[in-house]
């Protein structure tokens, strides 16, 4: 067993979801892998039988989004161009090209056929001088959005000919083609601006729509029970983003939604991983019941449910990246904490793997499981912690590392940048805070009280690890990204008990953020209370920039030119204010990459990101210890 190196990230397999061909005999897949040598990524299609090896399908490199043609043999796929992006027919001896289209293509799905439904970006992009007249005007990962708006089409894949089916000027967020393959239901917005208002349409494929319900709920994905039923994964809003996203059934054709889950946790997979493949969470009927993936604490485990019964169908333990119910088979890709994805057949309540693409990275590399362990806040309330232990007898040198979200997690998902920091001398403490997800609506909801339970949880989680001996109190560092980076700059501000800070693609100024990210317009609001005009001094007192002037901490601040999620801006605010004060701090800037650095940046930048990572941390961590 060798440690895990910096750049061993490009030595995983990036697995992602399967899809079935209609008779459950054929598994198609994507998988991503970066390359160092050419620093860009080669994704393609594989197809896999149960019991035999996987083979390549496409060519790649960028390819994805495959879809099996009904009762059919061939599948269509998407393949990604630096001129635009191209529908491909895939059959077992040739690709044929059906249509390029250069603003871009997204979501695909064969309907039946030769017709395959897809969402084209229409619009003409601007090279130089830019007219907006809508928010958001870019999207973390796009750049600039305003000039396009996303449109379901029909295509004949046979003549490349393509007709609309949404209305001009909806913004398609989702859809799913009927059982029979001759409606379409679809997710859309009516105003860019109101995000959180999602509308259900019905259409035939000559594009004849019904709409359902008046657009007033927060829906992220739709299936169809039936040709006479369909189900919404989202909520009503009741308590904002902190609501439970859970399944509701209404009939085709009007909106009489009726949930379909008794339990207080929420649909979907939000455990934390830097080496994803992609992710599918559409429910899917199956047998008289409703499978879905549910996050529960530290795992995410593929469930059924029906009628206020609620079973898991998988083992515990796992996180569930996506799943496919046909030809009764049911195959999930899953990975652990310590163990990358691969593709499962499930058999009973267990798992028979069909891929050992990551088999020979996991047995070659020294990964380590975490402790896991919880305590009883100072509010009575329990909070779930993992420790991951570094080589050698405890106290460690200790970082406490916060997620972003908030309404993420830590758990059974891989993290290369973990195990590579334990490898370095580093025990690694992962608290699932109060705002996380994966333990209920009220666990979840710290809308207004950014920086008060949150922020105790994880010092009395550092408490208990000293109590635990894992920890060093003269050795402790904290770094996060994304709202764990608004969290890091929370913390300098509020204690001296760290030696040094890594804060990444952070907030560090709500008031600024409202109005320069693809989110701030709409999530701010909710999670702080208003808009800046109405509540200055709320914005203000919950930024950290506020209490900038406690700050002794050495603090490494990394951030992306091109994260719209999260603007720059936050980091130059923070680090001039720092630097006027005279505490010590670093700006690193990565440029052209987002708020993914970590995910899916260049090869080259995800190396150096963990270099300087490291670097600030031994050099604040290790002489503190030779002092």
């Amino acid at each position: 067993m060798r440690p895990t190196d910096l750049d061993d990230f490009s030595k995983i397999v990036l697995i992602g979801p399967p899809f079935l061909r209609w008779d459950g005999d054929l598994v198609a897949f994507r998988t991503g892998r970066a390359l160092l040598e050419e620093d860009s990524y080669d994704h393609r299609i594989w197809g896999l039988r149960p019991g035999e090896e996987p083979l390549p399908l496409t060519r790649g490199p960028r390819d994805g989004n495959p879809s099996w043609e009904p009762g059919g043999r061939r599948l269509v796929f998407v393949r990604k161009g630096n001129d635009g992006d191209s529908l491909i027919l895939w059959t077992t001896a040739e690709e044929y090209p059906v249509l390029h289209w250069e603003a871009g293509i997204e979501d695909v799905e064969w309907a039946s056929g030769s017709i395959a439904l897809a969402v084209l970006r229409e619009g003409r992009r601007e090279d130089d001088v830019k007219t907006i007249r809508t928010i958001p005007f870019w999207e973390n990962g796009e750049g600039w959005t305003y000039w396009f708006t996303r449109r379901l089409h029909a295509i004949d894949l046979m003549t490349g000919e393509h007709w609309p089916l949404s209305q001009q000027g909806l913004e398609v967020m989702d859809f799913k083609v009927s059982p029979d393959g001759r409606r379409v239901a679809f997710l859309a917005l009516r105003d860019r601006q109101r995000p959180l208002n999602v509308s259900l349409f019905v259409s035939d494929m000559e594009g004849e729509a019904q709409e359902l319900g008046d657009g007033s709920w927060y829906l992220r994905r739709v299936c169809w029970r039936s040709e006479s039923r369909l189900g919404v994964v989202g909520h009503d809003l009741r308590r904002g983003l902190a609501t439970n996203s859970h399944l509701f059934e209404t009939p085709v054709d009007r909106w009489d939604p009726v949930d379909q889950l008794e339990w207080d946790r929420s649909i979907g997979n939000s455990l934390n991983s830097d080496v994803r493949g992609g992710m599918n969470m559409r429910p899917a009927w199956h047998e008289g019941w409703w499978y879905a993936v549910i996050q529960d604490g530290t795992q995410a485990p593929l469930f059924r449910f029906r009628e206020g019964e609620v079973e898991r169908v998988s083992p515990s333990g796992i996180s569930v990246e996506g799943f496919d119910i046909r030809g009764g088979r049911i195959v999930l890709t899953a990975m652990r904490f310590d163990r990358p994805a691969e593709i499962y057949l499930v058999e009973g309540c267990e798992l028979r793997a069909l891929t050992r693409m990551n088999e020979g990275f996991a047995s070659r590399v020294s990964l380590r499981r975490p402790e896991m362990f919880s305590f009883r806040a100072s509010d009575g309330v329990e909070i779930e912690c993992l420790y991951l232990a570094p080589d050698g007898d405890p106290p460690h040198p200790t970082v406490l590392y916060v997620h972003g979200g908030p309404a993420t997690a830590f758990g059974e998902a891989f993290m290369h940048e973990l195990h590579f920091l334990r490898q370095r001398g580093y025990g690694i403490l992962l608290v699932n805070f109060r705002g996380s997800e994966g333990y209920g609506e009220e666990f979840r909801d710290i809308r207004g009280r950014y920086g008060e339970r949150d922020y105790l949880d994880l010092m009395e989680a550092l408490d208990e690890a000293l109590r635990r001996g894992y920890a060093d109190p003269e050795r402790l560092a904290v770094m996060g990204g994304s709202y764990g980076g608004f969290m890091t700059n929370w913390i300098v501000g509020h204690t001296d008990r760290f030696k040094a800070a890594v804060t990444m693609r952070g907030i560090c100024n709500w008031i600024s953020d409202y109005g320069t990210t693809d989110i701030g317009f709409f999530f701010n609001p909710d999670q702080i209370g208003g808009h800046p005009w109405e509540n200055f001094m709320e914005y203000w007192e919950r930024s950290p920039l506020a209490h900038v002037k406690n700050v002794k901490t050495p603090t490494l601040i990394i951030h992306s030119d091109e994260d719209y999620r999260c603007w720059l801006d936050q980091a130059l605010q923070f680090f001039t204010a720092l630097r006027v004060l005279g505490v010590e701090a670093e700006l690193v800037i990565f440029p052209k990459e987002n708020h993914d650095l970590s995910r899916s940046g260049k090869p080259k930048h995800r190396i150096e990101r963990l270099r300087r990572i490291a670097e600030w941390l031994d050099r604040h961590l290790r002489e503190a210890s030779v002092a």
